[in-house]
């Protein structure tokens, strides 16, 4: 899948599968949908889920209902969803008990239920929007515009620090004229923010409610959203925002190789490091980016 041969790995898959037998961590039991009313388990990370929901779409046009069992922080979102007919968490239900679904499948076993390619991955975007008052009040917090908005976020989750960019190193980005700059960093990466403000202007936008869907909000307010590979990249490509993600020398298999662009978010572009650890050539590629005029007032 890193090099882009989704084919071939549904056939390694399937050839696992007839070698071992069931694998007691897969949740789909390998039957069509039809009919059936199904429960979407999210039980990965919130980009993972946020990338593959895309799929709830194709799962209802052949099942009688969907549901979708995701993080607390995502239920807001997940509602929104046209083609999903009940969201709930881990504590409540439906999809506590076996009567209340016919068929489960965990987020991330939906590229292989359909046999995903390059050319089929689901790009109907937006797929994902937050609801009108939550949009409401982030433009009413941000005030009036009067110049370009940026956003910015430098650190991910801690299991892999590689992904992590020292905010430091940002600062060529944040020498652009003629933009506003937003940081959306939570976490603790979120005490860097401070070696940032004290050479540049940046507004604090993290926030603190847990709810994804006010980050969503803002996001819809950015001209562009700057980040390391984390939701919040997921996120605004999930929202059809522009989003330049940096990425480590081994990236993750869903950004493949040598790419510039990504078939998961036609609006996302890849910045890359060129050896590992070195962020400077990415930086430097964005910096010089953003001199294009569709970044100047």
């Amino acid at each position: 899948m890193l090099l882009g041969r989704f084919e071939d790995a549904w056939l390694e898959s399937d050839a696992i599968a007839a070698r071992n037998g069931p694998d007691p961590n897969c949740l789909w039991d390998g039957r069509p949908f039809r009919g059936n009313r199904v429960i979407i388990r999210c039980l990965h990370g919130f980009g993972d889920a946020i990338q593959f929901l895309r799929y709830t779409g194709l799962v209802r046009r052949a099942a009688q209902a969907v549901f979708v069992q995701t993080h607390p922080q995502l239920r807001t979102l997940a509602r929104a969803l046209p083609h999903v007919d009940g969201v709930t968490s881990w504590e409540d239900g439906p999809g506590r008990h076996g009567s209340d679904w016919d068929q489960q499948i965990e987020v991330m076993e939906l590229p292989r239920a359909f046999r995903t390619t390059l050319v089929t991955i689901p790009t109907e975007i937006p797929y994902i929007s937050p609801p009108g008052p939550y949009i409401e009040r982030s433009r009413y917090a941000l005030g009036p515009r009067s110049k370009r908005r940026i956003g910015l976020l430098w650190e991910g989750s801690n299991w892999n620090s590689a992904r992590n960019v020292p905010a430091p190193e940002l600062l060529p980005i944040l020498a652009t004229p003629g933009v506003e700059f937003y940081s959306f960093q939570r976490g603790t990466g979120r005490e860097q923010l401070g070696l940032l403000c004290r050479q540049t202007d940046i507004r604090d936008l993290s926030g603190d409610s847990p709810d994804v869907a006010y980050l969503a909000a803002d996001l819809m307010q950015m001209d562009l959203l700057i980040s390391v590979d984390t939701m919040a990249a997921h996120l605004a490509g999930a929202l059809g925002r522009p989003v330049w993600m940096l990425l480590p020398y081994e990236a993750d298999w869903r950004w493949m190789l040598r790419r510039r662009d990504t078939p998961w978010y036609p609006s996302m572009t890849l910045f890359r490091q060129k050896t590992p650890g070195d962020w400077r050539h990415p930086v430097h590629e964005i910096a010089r980016d953003l001199g294009n005029t569709a970044f100047r007032d």
